[in-house]
């Protein structure tokens, strides 16, 4: 059919993530309907449309279904799929995953809208190392910053890097390449680029560290930390006395549903951190 159809695999250029990972007629069809997207003039529909076709092209790289966390190489072929137990095939059209997502947004939104309450909620993006909450959200919102000067935060969960296990610039590349985002990949803690050797788990303690004492600056005396780690090498003990807490309980998470199916046993810890007295 290729022969026949004259069908075009790869792309011309592979200079960035959106030409290396993504077949021709995948790549047309994502830039056919950003272009469409720039058309659109009611801002929060732009938005949503946005994150629609963020995740479709996440789900439509050209790669094997068992290698979707860490990309190895394009594939433009039918192979033996060690994840679903059959020969597969790279995606020729966005339709599919485009329409799942779509539905699957609004049903998000719809449910969220009936959940939601009379609060006030804001995302602010920044180095948790020496991001200052108090300045940030006096520029937001000038009246709630003084109710958070006096309540503060009562604490924070939070699902930190790994050390050495995933490039997360490299994850949402194809954002970056597509939405024009800057890449600061030199802030990013414990990247697999740096890998799992003395200097990165060191460089990782401290940069873990780091964060939870900038945190410090805005949680009530009496504040909860919890973070999901997997600690195979020991080093929250060590991150919790650098960051004047200590661990007061640790539970273990199986990891059932893994992106690649893999079947091996692994598991997680929930670290609960108090402050240390």
């Amino acid at each position: 059919m290729i022969k026949e159809f004259g069908i075009k695999l790869k792309q011309e250029s592979s200079e960035n993530f959106l030409d290396k990972w993504f077949l021709q007629h995948i790549r047309t069809e994502i830039d056919f309907v950003f272009e469409m997207i720039k058309k659109i003039k009611n801002s929060n529909t732009k938005k949503i449309v946005s994150i629609i076709l963020s995740r479709t092209i996440r789900s439509c790289r050209a790669t094997t279904h068992s290698d979707l966390a860490t990309l190895l190489e394009p594939i433009t072929e039918t192979y033996y799929c060690s994840k679903h137990g059959k020969i597969c095939k790279p995606l020729f059209s966005i339709l599919s995953w485009w329409e799942r997502y779509s539905k699957d947004t609004l049903k998000r939104l719809a449910e969220f809208n009936s959940l939601r309450t009379e609060t006030y909620q804001h995302c602010f993006t920044g180095d948790s190392r020496t991001i200052d909450l108090f300045s940030v959200i006096e520029k937001v919102n000038p009246n709630f910053v003084k109710q958070f000067k006096k309540e503060k935060i009562n604490g924070i969960f939070s699902s930190p890097p790994y050390v050495g296990l995933i490039d997360y610039h490299e994850q949402h590349a194809y954002a970056y390449d597509l939405f024009g985002m800057e890449r600061k990949d030199k802030l990013e803690i414990g990247p697999l680029s740096n890998g799992q050797g003395r200097e990165a788990k060191e460089s990782y303690i401290e940069g873990i560290a780091a964060v939870l004492n900038n945190c410090r600056r805005f949680f009530v005396d009496d504040y909860n930390v919890l973070l999901v780690a997997n600690d195979k090498y020991n080093m929250y003990p060590t991150i919790a006395e650098k960051a004047g807490m200590k661990i007061v309980q640790q539970f273990k998470r199986p990891v059932l549903n893994r992106t690649e199916k893999d079947k091996r046993a692994y598991s997680e810890s929930i670290f609960h951190l108090k402050r240390e007295e």
